[in-house]
């Protein structure tokens, strides 16, 4: 019993080290946040409302629909090279039933 109870300390006491931190990245955060993207938009949207208006602006925008989350409520878009992110971004957010904006992101798993 005895010996069980040490390899259960043990192994809870491993657990619980904390993993080697990496070194200090060089690159500075607005230059990862850049890598971190895809330049896609993920844009979900009231299902009260519906994606009409939504996908009205995409067309409008000159964006081009990615793909579309029916059970998610939700599109992903890829915008007009010729447009500013954050301005593509306060434009959607002001469409009718949009509940939010975010830029896709990568995570990378080390």
């Amino acid at each position: 019993m005895k010996a069980l109870v040490f390899v259960l300390l043990t192994t809870l006491l491993c657990a619980c080290q904390s993993p080697n931190i990496p070194a200090q990245s060089t690159t500075i955060p607005s230059q990862q946040q850049a890598q971190d993207t895809t330049g896609n938009l993920i844009i979900f949207y009231d299902d009260q409302t519906g994606s009409a208006p939504l996908l009205k602006a995409v067309k409008t925008s000159g964006a081009t629909l990615v793909y579309e989350y029916k059970n998610l409520h939700g599109i992903a878009i890829r915008p007009s090279s010729k447009t500013n992110i954050e301005d593509t971004i306060a434009y959607f957010k002001k469409i009718n039933g949009v509940l939010s904006v975010e830029q896709d992101r990568l995570l990378k798993l080390q």
